[in-house]
This record gives structure tokens, sequence and C-alpha cells, in this order.
């Protein structure tokens, strides 16, 4: 392989990179009002907010602790009677999905 090849293959490994690091740093700053929109919660669930859900299922959530304790299976269970996923996981990673997708697409 001759030095241009080889010099392009590294530009662009570089750029790629850099483009990774950018959203994943993009995306440690979202805050929950960004995912979880009142148009994702509605199309996804029977809630107008994620704050609903969080009342209907009777979780007590006053810091980002208190939510991370939450996060087990009766979480879990709770998503998945009420929703339409079936995970917690299932549904942050459709959220940041259609997060992204909104942000690639400039809206």
């Amino acid at each position: 392989m001759d030095d241009n090849k080889q010099s392009d293959l590294d530009n662009l490994a570089e750029s790629l990179e850099e483009n990774s690091k950018k959203s994943k740093q993009a995306l440690s700053m979202v805050s929950f009002t960004d995912l979880f929109t009142p148009a994702f919660m509605s199309a996804y669930t029977q809630f107008a907010n994620f704050g609903e859900l969080l009342v209907v299922g009777k979780f007590q959530v006053n810091s980002f602790q208190e939510f991370m304790a939450l996060l087990d299976k009766d979480f879990d269970k709770f998503i998945a009677k009420t929703t339409k996923f079936k995970s917690w996981e299932e549904m942050q990673s459709t959220a940041v999905a259609d997060y992204i997708k909104k942000k690639e697409s400039g809206n």
C-alpha cells in the first residue's frame, strides 16, 4: 500500500473516532426531557411525560441515585406492562436512537 492510501485510511479512522467521541459526549449531556419528549411518550407509552410514568408507577425519585436504584426487574415489568417496550433498556435505546435521528436531520 502506498503512503497516500495509508494516509487516507488514517484520516478516515481519525475522523470516525472524533465523530464517535462527539456523539458520546453529546449523549452524555442529553437530559431526560430531550430523550423522553411528549411526542416520544405518547407514541410509545400511555403517559404524557416521564414524570407521569414515575408517579403512576409509584416510583419515588428525587435524585439520580434514587432513579438508578429503582432500575430493577420490577421497573422492567412496569415498563413492559405500560409501554410498547419489553424493558427499560429497550425504551432507553429507542429514545436515544430517536434523539440521534432528529439531531442528524436537523430537528
